[in-house]
């Protein structure tokens, strides 16, 4: 009847140590993924304690256990690596959404500024850069001479990093 007696008291004093614990834990930890993980462990370590021994003190015994468990547990954290290494192959290989956007946002100046440029020189620039014709073909399908076709291009190319500079969206050497 003693021990029963003895064990309700014990119980009904855990109880009230274990919000107390709790708190204590949760101030060093600030993290609440591990406190309550550190709250149990302490808890199972009394049960097993009280297998082969008496606690005098329950809550010093408690708080000095949960403490070690903090002590234990920032010491693994210190011997992780802060960071792992990226794989390659982990690495999206599509561009980020910032790079994505000036991307937009130079080829809507581009359009906008060959929607600008004189026709003739907006279409001697795309067939040469898009259709990759050599300016000889153009020169001959336009009755020009090769010469004034390359001034076309050097112009188109000048007025459309013009375009980039007054719009601030320079670095883009691929024109």
């Amino acid at each position: 009847m003693r021990t029963t007696v003895r064990a309700r008291y014990e119980l009904a004093q855990e109880d009230d140590i274990r919000d107390e614990l709790t708190r204590f834990v949760a101030r060093r930890l600030r993290n609440g993924n591990d406190e309550e993980d550190i709250v149990q462990e302490t808890y199972l370590r009394i049960y097993r304690y009280r297998q082969t021994g008496t606690i005098a003190n329950l809550k010093a015994f408690c708080f000095s256990v949960a403490q070690n468990l903090i002590n234990d547990h920032f010491r693994r954290l210190s011997r992780m690596p802060a960071t792992c290494p990226i794989e390659e192959d982990f690495i999206c290989p599509m561009p980020r959404i910032d790079e994505a956007l000036l991307h937009r946002e130079r080829v809507e100046a581009i359009v906008a500024i060959l929607k600008n440029m004189p026709p003739l020189r907006r279409e001697i620039f795309l067939r040469r850069r898009l259709d990759d014709h050599p300016p000889a073909v153009i020169a001959t399908d336009l009755d020009m001479r090769q010469s004034a076709v390359e001034k076309h291009v050097f112009r188109a190319h000048s007025d459309i990093r013009q375009g980039l500079a007054k719009r601030k969206l320079t670095g883009w050497s691929r024109i």
